[in-house]
């Protein structure tokens, strides 16, 4: 059992470490998609918005797979599934290891879509997967917060305690908790220029 959560939770974590974006500047000889943007992010943004349409399809894919994929695998294929709550690091690895990845000098990106890719290996456990869409949704769309740092940062911090009033696993439960605590740490540490923060109600629009 723990040989299990451990070799997931490696494989995870060396997953969630390859930067799809970088990847497809090396294999198609394109420019570093960090250099262009402010957050120097080598998320699925600044791959559609500096990288074209192709790099962002190709790093939205990447950035999703490389977390669901170990995730999936480890639920349906090992004999004690989400029974331990060893698994709680195996649903965060791929999360973590996006965020500080080994093979970039432990530089990453946020971990949005790593985040939504871990998630959806839950199914049929859904809740937390709809929750963070939900809110997601919710500061994009009705109560507006500007720039994307704030959105992202004010997300995961409702996103934390609200996973605790979920009627779902522990290791579930957890396991979300690490992924939103630690893309809040990453967040607040990071180094980004951070234009005001803004909060526009659809209301009064």
């Amino acid at each position: 059992m723990l040989t299990d959560v451990v070799l997931y939770t490696l494989v995870g974590y060396l997953s969630g470490s390859v930067l799809y974006s970088l990847l497809y500047s090396k294999i198609f000889h394109i420019s570093d998609i960090r250099i262009n943007s402010r957050d120097h992010n080598p998320g699925v943004a600044n791959a559609f918005k500096n990288g074209g349409s192709a790099c962002g399809i190709f790093t939205l894919f990447g950035d999703f797979f490389k977390a669901f994929i170990p995730v999936f695998l480890y639920i349906h294929f090992t004999s004690h599934s989400l029974s331990s709550i060893g698994a709680a690091f195996v649903i965060a690895a791929p999360v973590i290891g996006h965020m500080y990845p080994l093979f970039h000098g432990f530089k990453g990106g946020k971990g949005i879509t790593a985040t939504f890719g871990s998630l959806a290996a839950l199914l049929p456990i859904w809740q937390p997967l709809t929750l963070l869409a939900v809110l997601f949704l919710f500061f994009s769309g009705v109560l507006v917060i500007k720039p994307n740092y704030y959105r992202t940062l004010i997300t995961y911090a409702v996103f934390l305690p609200c996973i605790m009033t979920l009627n779902i696993n522990i290791a579930v439960g957890t396991g979300c908790m690490i992924i939103a605590f630690a893309v809040i740490v990453r967040l607040v540490t990071s180094k980004e220029i951070k234009d005001e923060f803004k909060m526009e109600p659809i209301w009064k629009r």
